[in-house]
């Protein structure tokens, strides 16, 4: 019989819709959330729509704790942002018969927020982290092991291409929301200062809209790079995306790095980023010089822009490594296998523990 599990979670975005799938072949799950409704007929999760209310940096859910009361459930699972604070009240407040697993916490620089995270998980609750340093972060800590288990967060691709071995190579990629975080004002004046030592036929090509597209725009034309870049806006469609993955000699995020790093493995094609960037443990899988490059300032970035442009052969080998690390670590399979260990107890999912 399966066991019911009910999920706590603010707002369902896209990328999440398969992994509750693929969850939901091995358990019963509904997932409680405050976003729109997004359970479609051939979904196998069921949904709980709650009105959700914001106090400055808190987020108030109504019902979460009248249904973690409910003794329908084995397990609870709750994404573990301090920011929720019905969660938060939920995990001393709950059906005592279902066990209570947290999700996603990792250390920070706000020293309250991780003086909550480490409170909570020293108590005894199981945690899932998103990635093997968050675990060690949390162990040298005083959190006890046994009870720390490790999805490695990912982004399904649902036909996966080897993009390395694609014989038209001439873009340099981004691929998420046009925001202030991403620092593509940088990547910009990047590409610029190496346009002349490049070849003519590779072009810079954004693909995402947001807040910061037209001052983008803006900055290539004073930089005189319409020529030279692409600005496509928003795809949604896989296989479309999947034809400028094909033709990416690396995919580039100066200032974050979260889960365009799997999307862009899941297809072979290297991650550059800067040391530092703004991510949620995404960045532990970038593997410098193997699968991927950290730069540590601008000049960095120009130079292995350059290097990987001139050296399409060390680009395929970068591409193949991260095609190969998204295969052993990164599948959503594994990443479901994950949350199985901390229902069950055990220790089947591949951990990247280097």
């Amino acid at each position: 019989m399966k066991k019911n599990i009910l999920i706590l979670y603010n707002n369902i975005l896209h990328y999440r819709i398969p992994f509750f799938n693929l969850l939901a072949e091995h358990y019963n799950v509904k997932v409680l959330h405050s976003g729109k409704k997004c359970v479609c007929v051939q979904d196998k999760f069921e949904e709980i729509i709650v009105p959700s209310k914001r106090i400055g940096p808190f987020i108030f859910q109504k019902g979460v704790l009248e249904e973690t009361m409910k003794e329908e459930y084995d397990v609870i699972i709750a994404f573990f942002d301090v920011r929720l604070i019905n969660t938060l009240i939920s995990i001393s407040r709950h059906n005592r018969h279902a066990k209570f697993i947290l999700w996603g916490a990792w250390i920070t620089k706000n020293y309250i927020a991780n003086q909550l995270r480490i409170y909570y998980l020293k108590k005894g609750y199981t945690h899932v982290c998103y990635t093997q340093k968050s675990l060690q972060d949390f162990v040298i800590r005083g959190v006890d092991p046994k009870n720390l288990f490790v999805a490695n967060n990912s982004f399904h691709v649902v036909r996966r291409t080897c993009a390395y071995e694609n014989s038209e190579k001439t873009l340099i990629l981004f691929v998420g929301s046009l925001d202030q975080r991403k620092q593509n004002e940088i990547l910009l004046q990047s590409f610029s200062d190496v346009i002349d030592k490049i070849s003519t036929k590779i072009v810079l090509t954004i693909i995402g809209d947001g807040e910061q597209k037209t001052a983008l725009i803006g900055l290539a034309n004073k930089l005189l790079l319409n020529d030279r870049i692409n600005f496509v806006g928003t795809i949604n469609e896989p296989e479309i995306l999947a034809d400028y993955y094909k033709k990416a000699i690396v995919s580039v995020s100066f200032g974050q790095a979260g889960l365009s790093v799997l999307q862009s493995f899941a297809y072979g094609v290297p991650f550059m980023t800067k040391n530092g960037a703004i991510s949620g443990g995404e960045i532990t899988n970038i593997k410098h010089g193997l699968n991927g490059i950290l730069c540590s300032n601008q000049l960095s970035l120009s130079e292995n822009i350059i290097d990987l442009c001139n050296n399409m052969e060390r680009a395929r080998e970068l591409g193949k490594n991260a095609f190969d690390h998204y295969t052993k670590y990164c599948t959503m399979v594994n990443m479901v296998q994950g949350f199985q260990d901390s229902i069950e107890g055990t220790r089947f999912a591949i951990v990247d523990e280097v």
